[in-house]
């Protein structure tokens, strides 16, 4: 196998690499690849792609395998690249790859989630440790990785809409407390996900958002009684926010739950709200020091 090009960079080195296997075995792949391009036919993927017009030394050798039809195979090659530049935390390079590699293969989420955790995640905590940016560039260009993070998750669930995995993913971005969090967002995202078959115990995820956005505290009380009937939903979380609600909704006494309904007994209300007070995951405490000074 002959070496890499002298004038491309050594990180463009292991994509290349795999180009070359792939040449000098064309004949060996003949098949299984006439099957993937049968395939991606079939989906409606057989045709060239455009990468982009910032086409580099290695999408401009990939390019040829595009127009037989084996996105899927490119997609792979580019993920190897997308991974070098995580390592080397080159977030422009990261950013394109990933774009590429969406175009490529849009039916695949994992490409879509992994493309959000690089920028919304990984780029952001990055960034906001740079020493050779002031704080305000720093702000402006997390944000907008931020911001393309989320819009790789929205355009994944707009090609993938059977897809909860999606979902999900942007609903733990929307949720995520150190980058912006919307809470509305977060649980219709959960919402969705439950409907196209997610696991139920994410109705939990739903009442956590709920309870945290004001002016939907009925709602999220309602969902949390719910999940009270079911044993193994009575986290000490929901068991705190069945009680913080009520608080919030300033609920007539007869409309109660008494703290030993909720928690089984004085003592362990005492000993769980206690504890929660102290939270930081922006969770209301209405009502709890109150309790704890007469309790």
């Amino acid at each position: 196998m002959s070496a890499p090009c002298p004038s491309l960079p050594r990180r463009a080195a292991a994509p290349l690499a795999a180009l070359a296997m792939l040449a000098a075995g064309g004949i060996l792949l003949h098949a299984p690849s006439r099957a993937a391009a049968q395939r991606e036919q079939a989906a409606g993927l057989a045709r060239p792609v455009d990468l982009g017009p910032r086409q580099d030394a290695l999408t401009r050798r990939l390019s040829f395998l595009t127009l037989g039809g084996l996105r899927s195979l490119t997609a792979e090659i580019l993920t190897a690249d997308a991974t070098d530049a995580w390592m080397m935390q080159d977030w422009p390079r990261a950013q394109r790859r990933w774009e590429q590699i969406t175009t490529l293969a849009p039916q695949r989420p994992n490409y879509w989630m992994r493309a959000a955790r690089d920028m919304a995640r990984n780029a952001v905590s990055h960034t906001l440790t740079r020493d050779d940016l002031e704080p305000p560039q720093q702000a402006a260009l997390a944000a907008a990785y931020l911001e393309r993070g989320v819009r790789f998750l929205q355009d994944g669930a707009a090609a993938n809409p059977q897809s909860p995995l999606i979902l999900l993913e942007l609903a733990t971005l929307y949720e995520d407390r150190a980058r912006r969090p919307q809470f509305a967002k977060a649980a219709e995202a959960y919402q969705k996900a439950l409907q196209l078959g997610a696991p139920p115990m994410y109705r939990r995820w739903v009442f956590y958002n709920l309870a945290r956005i004001r002016g939907r505290e009925e709602e999220a009380l309602r969902l949390g009684r719910e999940l009270f009937a079911e044993p193994n939903s009575r986290t000490p979380t929901l068991r705190c926010l069945l009680f913080v609600l009520q608080n919030r909704l300033n609920l007539p006494q007869a409309e109660r739950w008494s703290a030993d309904t909720i928690f089984g007994s004085t003592q362990k209300a005492r000993r769980d709200l206690a504890l929660f007070a102290k939270n930081d995951l922006r969770f209301p405490i209405t009502g709890i020091h109150e309790f704890l000074q007469q309790n």
